[in-house]
């Protein structure tokens, strides 16, 4: 039985390490709009996989996270330029 791969795009965000498993948590409550990775752990980088077409819903997301809970995040749109390469 072969699984159809879906395209996704890879955004990347910072936060505190301490808020890592409440935001994957959180984001990955939205049954299908992204999954969320710890590409690394030491400087709190996590990678959302967001499924083509979800974009605007993981904004709304993202949004709501950002005006209603207390987790500082931030996108990282340099992260892989930093690190020099992507997981």
């Amino acid at each position: 039985m072969r699984t159809a791969m879906i395209a996704c795009r890879k955004r990347y965000f910072r936060l505190p390490a301490r808020h890592i498993a409440h935001f994957q948590f959180l984001v990955e409550g939205y049954d299908g709009i992204a999954t969320v990775t710890t590409v690394d752990s030491k400087a709190a980088v996590l990678m959302l996989c967001i499924p083509d077409g979800l974009e605007r819903e993981v904004d709304r997301v993202l949004d709501a996270m950002a005006q209603e809970i207390l987790i500082p995040f931030r996108e990282d749109t340099d992260w892989k330029e930093e690190s020099g390469v992507e997981p």
